[in-house]
């Protein structure tokens, strides 16, 4: 078994042998086969036939044989040499489908040399849905109509409405738009729109996008502190946000050159103003944007600004979407009817032309790295794909990450709110003082009361999902385990009798036991307590409405936005959850924000837990005291077990910059990024034998490789029945990394088939466990 992989790392990458049949002399072209193998890491050469020369171009889709069968292709390349003494199989037609420009082809291919995938899945990525989703040529259907709607009352009173149905249809701007994405920025559904319908309050048809108005009356601009729906004018804007603009669009003196701007602002600082007026300086120019953003259903209200300001001009891109809906957007993007793209990570590779800049909100937060293959960090795509296209870049966020601190040079500082107003004080509770009122301390009760008493909504961040932790033996100090992964399992449900131990990495379930299964005690505890525990005891504690927002209350498609609409509407109420609440929302009657167990992530073994438990406290503090009636009495309080651990002296003071240079030092001494960059290869296999020998090779290949400090292969907990371990390379040369790893992946491609070992390249993961 030892010389499957023995010197593998020394080996050749790997080009597929050229097609050799007989068949009509002519110009030659490059092209990938669309299928997902790493068998095909490099073009193959096809004759173009007479017919079709000038047709083609790089990034045309087209059908070409491939052993029995006709697979979509993309052109790489035109007028190649072909090789000598090969008769090559001809292009068999062009495919009715826009050809992908030339700079996402180029990005493709660095997306594959620097994350370490094969070329043909990467150039998934920028496909479109339709020809990702089945390597068979189709042809694409016409174009089709979508629902749009649009208000056509301007006065409200007297109409029978709910608080909740008047409150969309305000936002309902009188200009036509997409119904889905007007809905789905809202946190609403469609059959809201069919009753304001019956109501008379809107209208809906079907129409073509591009036959969207792009503009919409307003007769003035709206505040910041209290946006109008139905108009579409820009906020005034502070001089401090039109500097910043300045500088994020190139006007300013001395930052035309340098293309990339790190936008620090506080929590409720007006930065997406700031994003809104640079996309239409660039969009006056002639030039088409993309926005990023960490995930649509949790930041609805971000969607919807960039909806009204640039109405028919926007196609938002979310994970409720359809695959229809995504190849209908996608097609949309290409024709140049949208020339503004906002979507998570995947939208960085949107088919717009001439792209003028790219805004990453949010730049934080972890979604953006891709955790299945290719795992990309779309951050640093975009980077690559603003110096393929020569746009500029902005990245913005409160609580930047230390490699954006350290390796963008421009930093714009935004530490004032438009409408005035302080960040919330923040308190730190030590829970050593109050054992015995855990999870819900009586400091954080008595100002949720307090806050609630003055008519005032409360966000309570707990990051941990279910009813308890685990369930623990006091008879024999056994803890319930999961049988195929060595992880205890959590409890969830909230009524006794009906409650289930669940594993949340493989999906096992079980009924809680009523005695233990190896002591026969019926001493069991259930220890700890989630987000599922912590909405009963909110809910038993005060007489208002409770919300619950993580990932089991969000199963189906448009819960999120419901949770958050039925949170926004309602009087006094308490929103709690994982980190899901911390995410960008603006609910202005949020007068307390509390973190339970602010310093439980500190124990991972990982070099970003600071950072991260920095980033989620710093986040929720921003969601209190975000309008001129709850800054005077809003607060932040902090429940902890450390409370004198550095990250919580910089959270109390909101002292962004000195967490980032704290941080930054520490790097620095034991070489993290950004002063290196991090390989992570994880090896999985049915038996331990597989796993130790697998990842011996790929450890003595990268010690052989020399590219950087080694570490492992280190074992890691056994999940879904599969043995795990990784290996670890701390690197200034991870593209070399990856490609050794790559050609190791794809030589060793079927012996590992057969006896089921898998192997992830992760470049720059963002957990390390």
């Amino acid at each position: 078994m030892h010389t499957v992989t023995e010197g593998l790392f020394d080996m050749p990458a790997v080009v597929p042998t050229k097609v050799v049949v007989p068949t009509h002399d002519g110009p030659a072209v490059a092209v990938y086969p669309l299928v997902p193998t790493r068998s095909f890491d490099a073009p193959l050469t096809y004759a173009l036939p007479q017919e079709l020369v000038g047709s083609v171009v790089v990034g045309t889709i087209v059908e070409v044989p491939l052993g029995n069968a006709a697979r979509v292709g993309v052109v790489s390349a035109v007028d190649v040499e072909p090789p000598p003494n090969v008769r090559l199989k001809p292009v068999g037609r062009v495919v009715d489908q826009p050809a992908v420009p030339a700079p996402l082809i180029e990005l493709a291919e660095w997306v594959a040399d620097q994350y370490g995938c094969a070329r043909t899945i990467a150039l998934a990525l920028v496909v479109g849905p339709r020809l990702a989703a089945s390597a068979r040529a189709t042809a694409v259907p016409h174009r089709k109509r979508q629902q749009a709607v649009r208000r056509i009352v301007d006065d409200l009173d007297g109409l029978d409405l709910s608080r909740r149905q008047r409150a969309i249809a305000t936002e309902i701007p009188t200009a036509w738009i997409a119904l889905a994405a007007l809905a789905s920025s809202l946190g609403t559904t469609r059959s809201t729109f069919g009753k304001l319908a019956e109501a008379g309050v809107v209208a809906i048809e079907d129409r073509y996008l591009d036959e969207l108005a792009v503009a919409a009356e307003a007769d003035a601009a709206p505040s910041q502190d209290e946006p109008k729906a139905e108009g579409f004018l820009p906020f005034a804007l502070t001089p401090l946000q039109l500097t910043a603009v300045d500088i994020c669009s190139g006007d300013a003196d001395g930052t035309a050159e340098d293309p990339t701007t790190l936008l620090v602002g506080i929590t409720g600082s007006g930065k997406t103003e700031v994003y809104l007026e640079t996309i239409a300086r660039t969009l006056e120019r002639g030039r088409t944007a993309i926005v990023l953003v960490p995930e649509i259903a949790l930041t609805p209200q971000t969607a919807r600004r960039f909806l009204l300001r640039f109405p028919g001009d926007v196609e938002v891109l979310h994970s409720a979407m359809t695959k229809a809906q995504r190849a209908t957007a996608h097609e949309r993007i290409a024709r140049g009817d949208a020339r503004v793209v906002v979507g998570p990570r995947s939208a960085i590779f949107a088919p717009v032309r001439d792209l003028g800049i790219v805004v990453i909100d949010e730049e934080h937060d972890g979604s953006y790295k891709q955790d299945s293959e290719p795992r990309y960090d779309a951050r640093r795509v975009a980077f690559r794909r603003i110096q393929l296209e020569g746009a500029r870049l902005v990245l913005g966020s409160a609580t930047p990450r230390p490699e954006s601190w350290a390796g963008v040079a421009r930093h714009v500082v935004m530490n004032e709110r438009p409408g005035g107003g302080r960040l919330a004080p923040v308190h730190l509770i030590d829970m050593r003082d109050h054992q015995d009122d855990y999870p819900l301390s009586v400091p954080v009760q008595d100002a949720i009361e307090q806050a609630l008493q003055r008519g005032r909504k409360a966000i309570v961040l707990h990051n941990r999902r279910g009813y308890a932790v685990a369930l623990h033996c006091r008879g024999c100090g056994q803890t319930c385990k999961c049988p195929r992964c060595d992880v205890s399992l959590v409890i969830h449900g909230t009524v006794a009798r009906r409650q289930r131990l669940t594993c949340h990495h493989c999906g096992h379930d079980e009924q809680v036991p009523e005695r233990c299964a190896k002591c026969g005690s019926n001493e069991i505890a259930r220890m700890g307590a989630g987000t599922e525990q912590l909405e009963t005891l909110l809910a038993e504690r005060f007489a208002v409405p409770v919300f619950r927002l993580d990932a089991d209350a969000v199963k189906t498609r448009g819960a999120v936005g419901e949770i958050l609409g039925a949170f926004a509407a309602a009087g006094p109420s308490i929103l709690t959850g994982t980190q899901m609440v911390a995410k960008g929302h603006d609910f202005p009657d949020v007068e307390v924000a509390v973190v339970i167990d602010a310093d439980a992530g500190l124990a991972i073994p990982d070099f970003r837990a600071d950072e991260r438990a920095f980033s989620l406290v710093a986040q929720l503090a921003g969601r209190a005291g975000r309008s001129a009636a709850t800054n005077e009495h809003a607060q932040v309080l902090i429940q902890t077990w450390n409370p004198e651990h550095p990250f919580l002296r910089y959270a109390r003071s909101h002292d962004t910059p000195g967490f980032l240079e704290y941080v930054l030092a520490d790097r620095i001494q034991f070489g993290y990024p950004p002063y290196s960059r991090i390989v992570r290869v994880l090896i999985s296999a049915r038996s331990e034998e597989l796993r130790d020998h697998w990842s011996k090779a790929l450890g003595d290949g990268m010690r052989r490789l020399d590219a950087g400090t080694v570490l492992g292969p280190a074992r890691l907990l056994r999940i879904n029945d599969r043995e795990r371990a990784q290996v670890l390379v701390s690197t200034k040369r991870a593209s070399d990394v990856a490609t050794a790893v790559r050609r190791f992946l794809g030589t060793t491609e079927t012996a590992r088939r057969r006896v089921d070992v898998r192997v992830a390249l992760d470049v720059d993961p963002q957990a390390l466990i």
